[in-house]
């Protein structure tokens, strides 16, 4: 029997933080790679990527992804994904 296989990018929930983050892939089979989700223009003194419009229907607000992969235990993400697209590049 074969396991399901993630489509990256995708969203998920991360505990941590509380907030969505966008899932970019697996670094090992126990870490995801992942990039931070917010609304703010700049992550500290760098500049994020913004995403509009929003991929989440309910919020009106730009989105910003921080352009700094992150990693980070499986464990430490919501198990159910976001329907979330990340809209593909142009």
């Amino acid at each position: 029997m074969k396991k399901n296989k993630d489509t990256y990018p995708h969203f998920r929930k991360y505990k941590k933080s509380n907030h969505p983050a966008l899932i970019t892939g697996e670094r090992t089979d126990a870490e995801y790679n992942y990039r931070k989700v917010m609304h703010s223009e700049k992550d500290g003194r760098h500049l994020n990527e913004k995403v509009y419009p929003n991929p989440n229907p309910k919020d009106k607000k730009p989105m910003y992804i921080g352009k700094r992969v992150r990693h980070d235990k499986k464990d430490n993400f919501s198990k159910w994904k976001y329907s979330w697209k990340y809209p593909k590049g142009k």
